[in-house]
């Protein structure tokens, strides 16, 4: 999946009905595991009874998460520093939640549902561990994508998020090859 899209545009993306759905039974029903990053986290805090409601911030860029260390049993985010500084590029997030079996991993000053994990089997991310030197590059080649950065950022803005990607490649991808060894430690358990 890719951006920009939102969970409630189904007039827009038909399939979104279908994913969502799919999303609903693999993760509720079947109990697999599932990882979801950006809308794929948006999509599974709407199936888990969650509002998911356009930001009054856009977060674009780098931008500072907190993870939360009350849940460390579960936690996807398990040896992250406190603060991080991860990718961001959503104008949408996840407002609240109704199930109990819901753990918030990570918040940020403007988006308390940076991070979730549901039971033990289902984890989801606001933000892209995935960047690696051609992502940036690849947004921004999408014209609406450039716009909503520009319109945020403006070009220096744009060239700063570059310059931060490339002068910290090494630990954004150590961070992205944590979450994804957490992640399958989380699921190998179950």
């Amino acid at each position: 999946m890719r951006g920009p899209i939102n969970v409630w545009e189904e007039n827009l993306y038909p399939w979104l009905v279908k994913e969502k759905l799919f999303i609903k039974n693999w993760v509720l029903n079947l109990e697999k595991p599932f990882f979801g990053i950006c809308l794929g986290h948006q999509l599974l805090g709407e199936v888990l009874g969650a509002s998911v409601v356009k930001s009054q911030n856009p977060e674009i860029g780098f931008r500072k998460i907190s993870v939360n260390r009350k849940v460390p049993s579960n936690n996807l985010l398990k040896n992250f520093s406190e603060d991080n500084w991860v990718l961001q590029g959503h104008s949408a997030e996840i407002s609240n939640f109704s199930k109990k079996k819901v753990s918030v991993l990570a918040s940020s000053d403007n988006c308390s549902i940076r991070a979730l994990s549901y039971s033990n089997h289902a984890f989801s991310v606001q933000f892209h561990p995935e960047v690696v030197d051609e992502t940036i590059q690849n947004w921004i080649s999408v014209p609406k994508i450039k716009q909503d950065f520009y319109n945020a950022l403006g070009k220096k803005g744009i060239e700063g998020i570059i310059d931060y990607q490339q002068k910290n490649r090494r630990s954004l991808m150590n961070e992205a090859k944590l979450i994804y060894e957490n992640w399958l430690n989380l699921i190998e358990k179950n």
